[in-house]
């Protein structure tokens, strides 16, 4: 995954802003799949969401329908398309939860941020798989 390093920032602020519940958001950009089939997914946007569970957002997000689909039309009015997501773990580890592998799209990245004590302690990137489940993949932070 490549992200500029502006996005990333505005990532790390959304999820101290969210405290004590989890952000989210998704990625607008381009996916690159080389001749062996690797994917490596562009971010140009962001678009932080709003955490539409109504109950237990300490520990798990949801993008409701109706924003994913609006962020989706306005990606494809730019000839991008919705490559992934990020949120936020509190107090926990950056590793995919039982919930964000439900969550995640076929060749899409989720990018998840851990804070301790309200502070960004980890962030780590992973590629959900076509024939499901994950890989960590690397973070390119572009200047």
């Amino acid at each position: 995954m490549k992200l500029p390093r502006r996005k990333f920032e505005i990532i790390q602020e959304h999820a101290v802003r969210d405290l004590p519940y989890e952000c989210c958001g998704l990625f607008v950009g381009r996916k690159v799949v080389d001749h062996r089939g690797n994917i490596d997914n562009i971010i140009h946007e962001i678009a932080p969401c709003e955490n539409s569970l109504r109950y237990g957002r300490e520990t798990n997000f949801e993008i409701s329908y109706s924003e994913y689909l609006e962020i989706e039309r306005e990606a494809r009015g730019l000839g991008l398309e919705i490559v992934g997501s990020y949120h936020s773990h509190i107090n926990s580890t950056a590793v995919p939860s039982r919930s964000d592998v439900d969550f995640a799209s076929p060749g899409h990245s989720m990018l998840i941020i851990s804070l301790y004590s309200g502070v960004p302690r980890e962030v780590t990137s992973w590629l959900r798989r076509d024939s499901g489940g994950f890989h960590q993949e690397q973070i390119k932070v572009l200047a």
